[in-house]
């Protein structure tokens, strides 16, 4: 289904998720580049709503479990129910942990495009980041036979070409030379 919704500055072409992304538009609930509500709320409504992140997480298993050090405290995002769901506390045995200052949440919920392998480059080029404001940090809890279970690799594959030829570029020749410097990180 296509819906077409006019905007300022001329028509835009929407897509399945159209209709709910623009009821919560409109009332109120995806003003996603304002940090007026936490970090934590601004990640769930991200996770929740954005066609691409719901996208994104699809081919993750069950098990996935992210922790999140938030500026304005722990959270934890999971797969457990079957689809994203970002809650307040880290979580146990996390598959890695990831800082996000309140400049990188901005940065990736801000971003409009329904395009994974934008949000790919987005997160990438935070983690190569050089303001502290703005640089995401990870690290890798789990062992990478667990990563790849839990289908990490997938979420990757899916940001396709545009992901791929951007961490070729940046001296990452395949997935498992992107976890060992993940790690040295």
């Amino acid at each position: 289904m296509r819906a077409t919704v006019a905007r300022v500055g001329g028509p835009v072409k929407l897509g399945r998720e159209a209709p709910r992304r623009e009821y919560a538009r409109r009332r109120g609930w995806l003003d996603l580049g304002s940090m007026s509500a936490s970090t934590t709320e601004s990640l769930r409504r991200f996770f929740e709503t954005q066609p691409a992140a719901l996208r994104a997480t699809r081919p993750l298993a069950r098990g996935a479990r992210v922790n999140l050090a938030l500026d304005g405290g722990d959270a934890c995002f999971t797969m457990e129910s079957g689809h994203p769901v970002v809650r307040e506390g880290a979580g146990p045995d996390p598959d890695f942990t990831l800082t996000l200052p309140n400049g990188a949440v901005e940065r990736i919920t801000g971003l409009g495009s329904e395009d994974v392998g934008e949000f790919g480059v987005a997160f990438f080029k935070l983690l190569l980041e050089r303001d502290p404001a703005l640089k995401v940090r990870v690290h890798v809890d789990a062992p990478t036979t667990r990563l790849l279970g839990h289908g990490y690799l997938g979420v990757l594959a899916l940001g396709g070409v545009k992901v791929t030829w951007w961490l070729v570029k940046n001296g990452v020749k395949n997935p498992k030379a992107a976890i060992d410097r993940l790690r040295a990180r």
